[in-house]
């Protein structure tokens, strides 16, 4: 006998409730945050320090500086300092943002405090060995040459120097021989700037009672805590992106197009952006985008068409991507420009609208739910200088959000007209069929 089965229906969309927040000032102008979750046993740690303008601009000194940064301590040399920290199940790493640098860790609960006291030895006696710091500089520099030969890291590079000019974000990445340069010396004088603790956010996550962990805190940074120092680290507000004409960069012999557009977008505090993330979900930021339709499901052009929205300290940013044939690149920027201007004029649908509010607030709330993603969510709110309450305000923004005022973001942030648009090619191959389209201005990478 057969039998009939019913889908249950969808239930109502709620956001997540937020998590009860100890955020405080540590002494030295250290901004903390700590959040208690006891589902496991384990502690989520990220240290962030905003870079200054002038620390942007030498890549090569902080990005080195990060590989080094635990190649050795005054106790510790690099192996016994690992073995140290994973005695403890924990571990250490750092990396360098466009205008951050970021301590990733993870401890078991009960070996917080040892762990904390190794992050201090870190941070305040590390030694710079020169055999390590020239190792981790040559490896660098090989894995530098790698990635300037690809085509997506040339267009990244190639959009930011459009779209940020005359801005310490528009610095490319560093070459090969400037992170060959870089000595010991220079990463011992950097250090004492970039890892003072004034400007500073700490942000721990995980099986503690936050009062007890903030004492704890405390008392095993005490030393790093300690430390004189100044921070000027203000940056100038990016502006406005001017479109101007296509920029082709060119790529001889390359077999595709890296096709991009980027502009402005509303910061994580402006009342736009829930609106504006859901008009940029629709366009090209989930799987059932109307980019992805057109330009893979129909048109078979390119593979992961897709856009995204990044947040940094000094402005934020819409791009939209596209990897396509180098036959088909005009075809494929005229499909992205219909798709924009579509979105811009006509706005979208209620059922578009439904699919992607919850396709964005499910994100969100998974991305929050583990130790790691919430511990990076509340310290990149905190170095972008966004409220904690942006936890519970955001979900509710976009489950409050109306299909006008979608729209309404759409034609402010996604029309074409208002977009950079670069492409990085082979100019015998795509020059004749991108000039039918727009005006085109080659330039070398």
């Amino acid at each position: 006998m057969a039998t009939t089965m019913t889908r249950p229906p969808i239930g109502r969309l709620r956001a997540a409730k937020a998590p009860t927040v100890l955020e405080d000032e540590l002494p030295g102008g250290v901004h903390s945050v700590f959040v208690s979750r006891r589902a496991l046993p384990l502690v989520e740690l990220r240290l962030v320090v905003p870079l200054a303008p002038d620390q942007i601009r030498k890549p090569a000194l902080t990005s080195v500086l990060s590989e080094a940064l635990f190649a050795g301590t005054e106790r510790h040399d690099r192996v016994a300092l690992a073995e140290a920290i994973e005695g403890l199940g924990g571990r250490l790493v750092a990396h360098v943002d466009e205008d951050r640098l970021v301590v990733t860790g993870s401890v078991l609960a009960e070996h917080l405090q040892r762990f904390l006291e190794l992050l201090t030895e870190v941070l305040t006696v590390p030694t710079y060995p020169e055999p390590e710091v020239r190792a981790d500089s040559d490896r660098a520099a090989d894995e530098m040459v790698i990635a300037l030969s690809q085509p997506e890291v040339v267009a990244r590079q190639a959009l930011r120097r459009r779209m940020y000019a005359g801005h310490p974000y528009a610095t490319p990445l560093p070459t090969p021989t400037a992170l060959k340069r870089v000595k010991a010396a220079d990463l011992r004088l950097l250090h004492q700037s970039l890892l003072a603790p004034p400007g500073a956010h700490l942000v721990l996550v995980g099986d503690f009672q936050a009062p007890r962990a903030r004492g704890l805190t405390e008392d095993a940074l005490g030393k790093w805590l300690r430390r004189k120092g100044s921070r000027d680290s203000d940056l100038a507000a990016t502006g406005t992106p001017r479109p101007g004409p296509l920029e082709l960069v060119a790529r001889a012999g390359s077999v595709q197009s890296n096709v991009r557009l980027g502009g402005g977008a509303p910061s994580l505090s402006d009342p736009d952006w829930p609106a504006a993330a859901l008009a940029g979900s629709v366009l090209g930021g989930m799987f059932s985008s109307r980019i992805t339709a057109n330009l893979r499901e129909r048109n078979g052009y390119s593979y992961s068409p897709r856009s995204s929205f990044r947040h940094l300290r000094a402005g934020s940013s819409f791009v939209l991507a596209a990897d396509v044939a180098s036959a088909v690149t005009a075809a494929s920027l005229v499909e992205i420009m219909y798709e924009l201007g579509k979105v811009a004029t006509t706005g979208i649908t209620e059922d578009e609208l439904e699919l992607a509010r919850r396709y964005v607030v499910g994100r969100f709330s998974f991305e929050t739910a583990t130790l790691p993603g919430l511990a990076s969510t509340l310290a990149g709110l905190a170095i972008k200088g966004v409220g904690l309450d942006y936890l519970v305000k955001y979900p509710k923004g976009l489950i409050a959000t109306t299909k006008g005022q979608v729209d309404e973001a759409a034609q402010r942030y996604l029309g074409p007209h208002g977009l950079a648009t670069l492409v990085v090619g082979d100019p015998d191959i795509v020059r004749d069929q991108l000039s039918r389209v727009e005006e085109v201005v080659v330039r070398q990478p």
